[in-house]
């Protein structure tokens, strides 16, 4: 019986695979989406505990609040970004699988009527 190519040695995975991609870019998404939440809680925790603070203490955290809530709003906006292109990439793969439907439809359309005509042409010739 012959091996497989998963139990050969030099056996690798072929991470090139668009689908790979794919849940690689999810992933990213996913860390970007909850970075986003995350931050600016985080920074209202910190805003929140300075207050606990003696006034002296209060102006580092802040800061430190401050920091984190840009932080953010920067990764919000990456977030948006990559939202943006998940849905361009379903959008331009739809209208793809779309035109390739309608090829497939035309091509069938031809392929019937060519049959057709021979089966006329048959028909007439045996009449």
């Amino acid at each position: 019986m012959s091996r497989l190519p998963v139990q050969t040695e030099g056996f690798r995975v072929d991470t090139s695979r668009p689908r790979s991609r794919t849940k690689m870019r999810a992933k990213f998404r996913t860390v970007l989406g909850v970075s986003a939440g995350v931050l600016p809680l985080m920074a209202l925790v910190i805003f929140l505990m300075s207050f606990l603070q003696i006034r002296e203490q209060r102006e580092p955290l802040h800061l430190l609040a401050l920091i984190l809530l840009g932080s953010g709003m920067v990764v919000l906006m990456f977030y948006a970004w990559a939202r943006a292109e998940k849905l361009r990439r379903r959008e331009i793969s739809a209208r793809n699988r779309e035109a390739r439907y309608r090829e497939q439809a035309e091509h069938l359309r031809q392929e019937r009527e060519k049959k057709a005509a021979e089966r006329s042409a048959g028909n007439a010739q045996v009449s």
